[in-house]
């Protein structure tokens, strides 16, 4: 039962407030996506031309309008486990929970400006506790929950450095994951777990009054070096990015929402959770680790849910094409838009999948390759509805060169084109001086528009590198053709050698395609030989082969096919087992930090042994009760 006397009090309009009333009529979002919806035809950005306008000025006002509906459109959680029953809460009855925590995290000294840090899974717990800390207005920091004990050493590092550096004043958790994490409590900043939160009654006033310009949450970026930046978000930035994906989309009251994203992450918190919210569709969700060890599910959910929109990287799609062999079952006739994004787009892997699944209904209109980063917030280009995917086959060495010349046969690369700018905003490709490139020149990718960030947190310096007046410097390089962007790499992860440019993903992508070697898990890079006086091409590789002879026929099938379609000659091939490549929460390869692990000879499988398992379960109990006791100290009053 929603308590319907739970109000929000937004305060008085703001002049950089677009709603001006604080009435909110009901039938306002639902205008906005039948809208959208008239113009949801093929080979158009609906609505054409049409100015970004968002319906909410901030978060706060979303949640708001959502306890005043009465439906039960809202969230479906799926079970870790097939046999159990999936759970469902409505947007308006996570609105009214997520208020009641906020009351109780305010009886706790929660409140405007604190930063609090979620150490949290995918489910219910996340969410209730990322909009309650938004009605506070203070500023969730969400990060990556140790989901494998045999890393749990590295997460816990990763949590401990963005603690310290976001300032945290609190951390929620759950009682399981408090057994790990406990030494992060400290007498200034306690650990508390969900459990506790959801369970206790005090409650104190929760005096909302949302405005814009604040920050609504602080997302830490992958980091590429093992040190990630905090970018900062406002209600404004956020609110601007999830409009200009709902009219990019054509977003209808027909759509339904389908994932299994982390919702720690930009693309799961941004584009799954906040985007339904926000346009109040209907979301079924599944756990990472659930999709991970059968990918099948994801696709089930979506014929079972009849799923019209579903995220997921490349190597989503990838892994489903290597574990989900039976179609029986099986109907993606109502995905009409399968979003591809946050890591580079494999032409292959695109081509393969819709063969496979093309028999279970799904349309080669249906893939959607899209661009974007977390300093604007989530998306920056998104293609034309209801068109197959474009791609562009250019030669490699000219490409190197800044070139991106059509191209045939050996020698040649596929890249694929992610759109053009999202609504309201303007992505263009420019050189070292910010002049603007013709098509086919490869050049710097910038950004402008309301969905850029505010800036890294506490990070003056780093801030000025990708923000220069209003434009963000992304650090990607591409080229536009016929207004679709295709992104060619990192400028950081540009190899150097002799004299010459190569793109680290060009390399890789042709490593992986030799048997042996697995997908996702090569990483290229250049060092300088001090003794040859020259630049030398090193690949690390990921395999799962022991055998002597069959590891040296890999290693040279590796060095002899990079050798014959980059004309790059490869100096040395490492292989290492699988867990070796480190790689961001999100599953990024993180090449900068391999390159360093190279350098020191510490290329080694990265997992927590069980003696030092043992050791962080004692260090986190010993560490939560001794920050618990000294609180507790400093609470009891002194007698003379």
């Amino acid at each position: 039962m929603i308590d319907k006397s739970l109000e929000l009090d937004l305060g008085p309009p703001e002049d950089d407030d677009p709603l001006s009333s604080r009435e909110f009529r009901v039938s306002m979002p639902e205008l906005a996506l039948e809208a959208l919806a008239r113009h949801r035809r093929p080979g158009s950005v609906p609505p054409p031309g049409l100015p970004l306008e968002p319906i909410y000025p901030t978060l706060t006002h979303a949640f708001f309008h959502a306890l005043k509906r009465g439906d039960e459109t809202g969230m479906t959680l799926l079970p870790e486990r097939e046999s159990e029953a999936p759970e469902h809460r409505s947007w308006a009855e996570l609105a009214a929970e997520a208020q009641r925590l906020a009351g109780r995290l305010a009886a706790r000294g929660v409140g405007q400006g604190d930063r609090v840090l979620l150490v949290l899974p995918t489910g219910w717990e996340f969410v209730l506790s990322f909009f309650a800390l938004t009605l506070l207005r203070a500023t969730p920091v969400p990060t990556y929950p140790p989901s494998m004990l045999e890393r749990a050493e590295i997460a816990l590092a990763k949590n401990r450095r963005i603690a310290d550096h976001a300032g945290v004043k609190a951390v929620i958790t759950t009682r399981k994951l408090r057994l790990l994490i406990g030494e992060l409590a400290t007498v200034e900043r306690p650990l508390w777990s969900t459990e506790g939160l959801l369970a206790e009654g005090a409650t104190a006033e929760v005096p909302t009054r949302a405005k814009p310009s604040e920050p609504a949450f602080i997302q830490y970026t992958s980091g590429s070096t093992g040190h990630p930046k905090g970018v900062v978000l406002t209600h404004r930035a956020l609110c601007a990015n999830i409009q200009a994906i709902g009219q990019a989309l054509g977003v209808g009251g027909d759509d339904v929402v389908v994932s299994w994203l982390p919702l720690y992450h930009d693309m799961g918190l941004i584009g799954v959770l906040l985007f339904a919210a926000y346009w109040k569709l209907p979301l079924v969700i599944m756990s990472p680790s659930a999709f991970l060890l059968n990918p099948r599910r994801w696709l089930k959910a979506i014929g079972d849910y009849r799923g019209t929109l579903s995220p997921a990287p490349n190597f989503g799609y990838a892994r489903c094409l290597k574990r989900v062999r039976d179609l029986e079952g099986l109907d993606l006739s109502s995905w009409r838009v399968a979003l591809n994004g946050a890591e580079p787009v494999s032409w292959e892997t695109l081509r393969a999948f819709e063969e496979r699944f093309a028999p279970a209904g799904f349309r080669d209109t249906t893939f959607f390759p899209v661009y974007g980063l977390a300093e604007t917030s989530l998306a920056a280009t998104f293609p034309p509805l209801g068109r197959p995917v474009k791609h562009d086959r250019v030669d490699r060495e000219a490409l190197a060169r800044g070139h991106a010349i059509p191209a045939e046969g050996p020698g040649s690369t596929v890249l694929v084109g992610c759109g053009a700018a999202v609504p309201g905003h303007r992505v263009y490709v420019v050189d070292a001086e910010g002049r603007p490139l013709p098509d086919r020149q490869v050049g710097h990718v910038v950004v402008q528009g309301p969905s850029v960030m505010r800036g890294y947190l506490d990070a003056p310096e780093a801030t000025g590198e990708v923000l220069r007046g209003e434009t963000l410097w992304t650090g990607d390089l591409g080229y536009f053709v016929e207004d679709q962007l295709y992104v060619a790499g990192r400028v950081k992860d540009l190899i150097i050698v002799r004299g010459r440019n190569y793109h680290a993903e060009d390399v890789e992508a042709v490593a992986e395609r030799v048997e042996g070697a697995r997908k996702g898990c090569c990483v290229a890079f250049g060092v300088y030989d001090e003794d040859q006086q020259q630049d030398l091409l090193v690949l690390v590789c990921e395999t799962k082969l022991e055998e002597e002879d069959a590891r040296a026929a890999v290693a040279e099938a590796i060095a002899g096919r990079v050798q014959e379609e980059c004309g790059l000659r490869v100096d040395e091939v490492v292989l290492v087992p699988p867990g070796t490549v480190p790689k961001t929460s999100s599953g990024k390869r993180q090449r900068t930090l391999t390159r360093d692990l190279f350098l020191r000879d510490e290329l080694v499988v990265r997992r927590t042994s069980k003696l030092k398992l043992a050791y962080i379960f004692a260090r986190s109990g010993v560490g939560f009760a001794a920050a618990r006791a000294q609180r507790l100290l400093r609470r009891r009053p002194t007698h003379r």
